[in-house]
């Protein structure tokens, strides 16, 4: 702490500078404590989880509508994409009936937990930093937009000194 009237530095239990006389001003608790990197992120980071589970859903249902389409029945009536090709008799998974239920089961599960966790970082509840390392963990190997954000999850809440800094932010 410095005095604001010569600059000398003060010791912080000193209520007058011992050089000038004159009285120094206590800086609040909230002042010393730094604004750390985890408190500038933990909004955006709750936010950017949710948008990822909408566009998870919305890239399923364009997907599942695509091969539906294509390899469903319309592809026949317009003459493409299903006696053709490498596949022959359409897409290897489409003659499995339980293929598409299957994995929209494991996206709409996926979503739910992106969503959970982008809710509870927005909330700062005290167990979403775990979550949100889970979470970013599992979505790491979806390409592109999972693993950005898996990477700046991982970036913003591995740290050891991380834990520590959510923690304080968590109770506050």
């Amino acid at each position: 702490m410095y005095c604001s009237g010569c600059g000398r530095a003060v010791e912080p239990h000193f209520q007058i500078c011992p050089a000038c006389g004159r009285p120094v001003a206590q800086a609040p608790v909230a002042a010393l404590q730094p604004y750390n990197r985890v408190h500038r992120h933990i909004q955006t980071l709750g936010v950017l989880w949710a948008v990822y589970a909408v566009w998870s859903v919305m890239q399923w249902l364009l997907a599942a509508t695509f091969l539906s389409a294509m390899f469903g029945g319309m592809g026949r009536n317009w003459g493409w994409g299903v006696n053709s090709g490498p596949f022959g008799e359409g897409f290897p998974f489409m003659h499995v009936p339980w293929f598409l239920p299957f994995v929209t089961v494991i996206v709409v599960a996926r979503s739910m937990l992106a969503i959970v966790t982008g809710l509870a970082l927005m909330r700062r509840a005290p167990w979403a930093r775990t979550l949100a390392l889970v979470t970013a963990f599992l979505t790491l190997l979806k390409p592109i937009t999972g693993t950005a954000l898996a990477i700046y999850t991982l970036w913003v809440l591995l740290p050891g000194y991380s834990a520590a800094e959510y923690e304080q932010i968590s109770m506050g």
